[in-house]
């Protein structure tokens, strides 16, 4: 197998302005490029640009991808992580998963690249998918949604590098169950069945709504003064909404206005996620099938029905369904010549006995001296007993 290597970047926010577009086309003379995309395709050599400058200039997101093992993400954060180094740290535990400030301000970029084989798990292609997903599990770590990382550490966690019985999980975010839709699929970009997600939530208590007295951002906007609304409105017209967003949420989370996302202790080894989730796809397979048995016996039944229904016509009008048989052959092709032998099969049952066995005999044979060299015609009255 050849080797193939992917890359993209996507812009969520806003599109690139023309000097960001400029250094975007700079790092590559082979890329399809936009004011919100980049994307390269390789088959004999690599990406050598500048995947962090590229972040620092104008994307958001970026995801590569190599048949020979590689998948890497990589989110920039205008605002940074939203969490306190205490609560950060168990999420980093791997080497996986990584954390890159920049020299100034607060943005940086998180990156998740766990070491993989080659031909360890499957190949991927929905890139676009992908895409979409890294870009909603951006949106909830910009929110402070810790359910964000811990799906991120899942996906760095499972390394070859790492033994799965000796990998501990970080503290489990509530209402993992529920996490936004889409967000999910990102895990199988790394090998993962995303029921891993549900086997982690399990005996995790759900998330709490919270009341509006309780909501930081209505005890924020209450705080600030009528001055400073009229000034975020300006602002809000005028600047990036996105980034004006993000830097509103930082800001109300520093103010100690925003309660820690509750965290259940459990010390789960990222091997017994594994196994979980194993079981749970075992009985998500075992009820598929039970569902999709009973789905093709009730299309059976309908079918016999259906079936029944048009023989009792064919006893009333024999020559009709005779005629209908030759004008199906007519017709040409494998699929017709299936159906004109079906159409005599059941007048042969419907009418019953000699007669109907004479009737359909005499109908195929007349078929098939009139159409000497179609063969499928032949072989699909021979497999229904209309020819010798």
């Amino acid at each position: 197998m050849s080797e193939y290597q992917y890359v993209a970047f996507r812009a969520v926010d806003r599109a690139l302005d023309d000097k960001q577009l400029e250094f975007a086309a700079q790092q590559s003379s082979r890329s399809e490029l936009s004011r919100w995309e980049m994307s390269v395709e390789y088959h004999y050599s690599s990406f050598g640009g500048d995947v962090d400058g590229l972040l620092q200039c104008g994307f958001d997101v970026h995801l590569a991808y190599a048949n020979y093992g590689c998948r890497e993400i990589k989110l920039r954060l205008p605002s940074g992580l939203p969490f306190s180094k205490s609560r950060l740290k168990p999420f980093l535990n791997c080497d996986g998963i990584a954390w890159k400030k920049d020299p100034k301000g607060k943005a940086g970029i998180l990156k998740v690249c766990p070491f993989l084989e080659p031909g360890e798990i499957e190949d991927v292609w929905d890139f676009d998918d992908y895409l979409d997903s890294l870009a909603k599990v951006r949106e909830q770590l910009i929110g402070g949604d810790l359910r964000a990382l811990y799906l991120l550490w899942l996906c760095a966690a499972y390394d070859d590098n790492e033994d799965p019985e000796q990998t501990i999980e970080p503290p489990v975010p509530h209402g993992l169950d529920t996490m936004p839709s889409g967000s999910s699929d990102l895990l199988p970009f790394f090998g993962l069945d995303p029921l891993t997600l549900r086997a982690a939530a399990d005996g995790v208590p759900k998330l709490v709504p919270q009341t509006d007295e309780e909501d930081p951002i209505q005890e924020w906007s209450r705080s600030i003064s009528e001055a400073r609304s009229r000034a975020l409105l300006r602002r809000l017209l005028k600047e990036d909404p996105a980034s004006l967003k993000a830097e509103l949420l930082a800001e109300i989370r520093d103010s100690g206005s925003a309660a820690d996302w509750p965290t259940t202790v459990r010390g789960h080894s990222l091997d017994e996620l594994l196994l979980s989730a194993n079981e749970l796809r075992e009985k998500a397979n075992a009820a598929k099938r039970k569902k999709e048995l009973a789905r093709a016996k009730r299309e059976a039944a309908k079918a016999e029905k259906e079936r029944q229904t048009r023989m009792e016509k064919m006893k009333a009008s024999p020559k009709t369904w005779l005629a209908k048989a030759e004008k199906t052959v007519a017709a040409r092709g494998t699929e017709n010549y299936k159906a004109a032998a079906e159409i005599l099969a059941d007048l042969r049952e419907a009418i019953g006995g000699e007669k109907g066995k004479k009737l359909a005999h005499n109908c195929a044979e007349k078929m098939a001296k009139a159409h000497p060299t179609l063969s499928m015609l032949k072989s699909s009255l021979r497999k229904r007993g209309l020819l010798n």
